[in-house]
């Protein structure tokens, strides 16, 4: 959706166009998987720094309840693309452009793939949400599952921060060395 011509508040002529911004929607969902996978992220990081017992317990709970919710964000974060999200061109040379869509399926990928792996490694392990509901442990018999889940899920999601990291530097070059509006319209107005 493009938006309307407004009124430039140093002119006050209202035929200047304003910057194109993405929906509300795609913005909020955009900004809640960030805050989400840098939150589950960084939780991942510490839970071993927890105490033994309940604190572990809690914290391991609380990185699986974020992941859920993830999984939830980005099923309809997707679906909300596909079907009516807004889809802006990058400004600049057709190739740039290839490297962004490159870099959004990658992020996009990437965070299924640690999702679906993060899944895997749960049940592999078998856990328990706060001590209330257990999460069976499928396959317990094969005893190299666990080990290779968890290494598999922890070197998936520090590439995925990594790729994010990227992304956001991508951004910050758009806005400060090329000085066109690709962060401002992930921003709103």
């Amino acid at each position: 959706m493009l938006s309307t011509p407004t009124a430039s508040p140093a002119s006050g002529d209202s035929t200047l166009p304003r910057a194109e911004t993405y929906d509300r929607r795609t913005i909020h969902l955009h900004w809640l998987t960030a805050v989400l996978v840098a939150a589950t992220w960084v939780l991942a990081e510490v839970i071993d720094d927890f105490p033994r017992g309940m604190p572990r317990i809690g914290a391991r709970s609380t990185h699986i309840i974020l992941g859920v919710l993830l999984i939830v964000v980005v099923a309809r974060r997707v679906w909300w693309r596909v079907w009516h999200g807004q889809r802006l061109a990058v400004p600049g040379p057709r190739w740039l452009t290839s490297i962004a869509a490159a870099a959004h399926l990658l992020l996009y990928a990437g965070l299924v793939v640690v999702l679906m792996v993060g899944v895997a490694n749960a049940w592999a392990r078998g856990d328990t949400l706060f001590g209330l509901v257990a999460i069976p442990k499928l396959l317990p018999s094969h005893t190299q599952l666990k080990p290779t889940l968890e290494s598999l899920h922890r070197f998936m999601a520090n590439a995925l921060v990594i790729a994010a990291a990227a992304h956001a530097l991508a951004a910050c070059l758009h806005h400060f060395y090329l000085k066109d509006e690709v962060l401002r319209r992930m921003l709103g107005r």
